[in-house]
């Protein structure tokens, strides 16, 4: 069997989805190593997988004072001190002795899998976005056209949208280089693979949605199922791994406190001869980033008219709780929850358009109210929860509390959604019902050309 090495940044939801991913390998009858520069080691033992501390990592470092004409003379030098913020100087080496058959590398860590691949390791990327590429008739990830809707939607509208994907990305990168004097993250990358003698792309969004993407001819797994995806052929590269969610994770982020406190809302629940009584709402916040405060008291306010609903609001580990008081009767807040296990119970979900959280409402048949952040994919994730049926799409700026109470009032009462959750999660399961990730990665590593053979 072979020996897989899982690498991944330090992201909470790439993580959880890697775990499903590893579950499955493990299946297979696999061995798996995990390397991070994020300490996992904790949760890692938990689940009994081998851990491997990688040096930390900055994506982005900042300057020593100096002015700025200081700044071009040492511009190389400056750069080089960024680069060795990175991490990387004994990645390559510490993988390598691993003796791994191929290598798995979150698609964001560009300088690790630069030199991985420098150093002729078996590299595919794993990938948390629905779509990367451009391809006929699909859009950029980044926007909430749907094909086929509207003038923005029609063929047209979605070569221009990539055209203005692409021209934005370079003027980005121009204003960025200039402000940051060469310090920027795509300069800096390109420096870097100039010195392992690695091409580097020069697109700037124009064929893919990823900015910066060097890696053009690696294979990609993506962490969720293609039918989420608009109808659109795949990238030869994108393998759909299907939706990642290890279901019985072990979560070691959640309190006593907050265990006991839902473990006891839980019992109430199941104690009901009916669900429908008292309905639960699971409000989600992002992991990534605080949540908005003004929105969330929206969100309470909504449910506080309706006392026959119950509400569960899990900040991300993000905010404290004490922050929305006071909260009425039937609404509870936690800063860290086992989202898994409460939407296990709940009826309908209010997330943030993450990949990885509607993977798992899908994984529960839960029913969404998704609003955006406006934050990498999220546009894209929410259009497709509306064209799929999934569940609603509300605006984060606009929403009135009357206007979220409305959306969940449908969510709960019309039994469309929770059909078209409960199909989507019946085809969905079956990724992991055929072992699917196992096999796709077994394919990639039988075409690894063997040691000392060049590709």
């Amino acid at each position: 069997m072979a020996h897989i090495v899982c690498v991944t940044g330090g992201l909470t939801g790439i993580f959880n989805a890697s775990l499903a991913l590893i579950e499955q390998l493990l299946k297979a009858g696999h061995h798996v190593t995990y390397a991070s520069p994020a300490d996992f080691s904790e949760a890692l033992s938990a689940e009994g997988i081998p851990f491997v501390q990688l040096a930390p990592w900055v994506i982005q470092s900042g300057d020593p004072p100096m002015g700025q004409w200081e700044k071009w003379q040492k511009l190389r030098s400056r750069q080089d001190r960024a680069i060795s913020a990175f991490g990387t100087e004994h990645f390559a080496d510490t993988i390598a002795g691993l003796l791994p058959d191929l290598v798995l590398i979150d698609i964001e860590m560009h300088p690790h899998i630069m030199a991985a691949v420098t150093a002729e390791l078996p590299v595919a990327l794993l990938c948390p976005f629905i779509s990367i590429w451009k391809r006929p008739h699909l859009p950029p990830i980044s926007t909430s056209i749907v094909p086929g809707e509207g003038w923005r939607g029609s063929r047209v509208g979605i070569e221009l949208s990539w055209f203005q994907h692409g021209w934005n990305g370079w003027m980005s990168a121009q204003r960025e280089r200039w402000r940051r004097m060469g310090l920027d993250r795509l300069s800096v990358l390109r420096r870097y693979a100039q010195k392992l003698g690695h091409p580097f792309n020069r697109a700037y969004g124009f064929s893919q949605w990823l900015v910066p993407y060097p890696h053009e001819d690696l294979p990609i797994l993506c962490l969720n199922a293609q039918e989420l995806a608009f109808e659109s052929k795949p990238h030869p590269l994108m393998h759909y791994v299907g939706p990642s969610v290890a279901a019985q994770r072990k979560d070691l982020r959640v309190t006593a406190e907050t265990k006991a406190s839902l473990e006891q809302l839980f019992a109430k629940i199941s104690s009901r001869h009916h669900s429908s009584e008292r309905p639960l709402i699971y409000c989600g916040c992002s992991s990534f980033m605080r949540g908005s405060e003004q929105f969330l008291q929206q969100v309470v306010a909504a449910v506080a008219q309706r006392p026959d609903w119950t509400l569960v609001i899990g900040l991300g580990g993000r905010q404290d709780p004490s922050e929305l008081s006071p909260l009425p009767e039937n609404v509870q807040a936690f800063n860290w929850t086992p989202q898994l296990q409460v939407l296990s119970h709940a009826d309908c979900a209010i997330i943030n358009s993450g990949a990885h959280s509607i993977a798992e409402c899908i994984h529960f048949g839960v029913p969404m109210l998704a609003y955006s952040l406006e934050n990498a994919c999220q546009n894209g994730n929410a259009a497709r929860v509306k064209y799929h049926g999934l569940g609603i799409v509300g605006d984060l700026a606009q929403d009135s509390a009357a206007q979220i109470q409305g959306y969940l009032q449908q969510l709960l009462e019309r039994d469309d959604y929770r059909q078209r959750v409960k199909e989507f999660s019946d085809r969905t399961r079956i990724y992991g019902q055929e072992n699917r990730a196992a096999k796709i990665v077994e394919n990639i590593i039988s075409q690894v050309p063997p040691a000392g053979v060049s590709k």
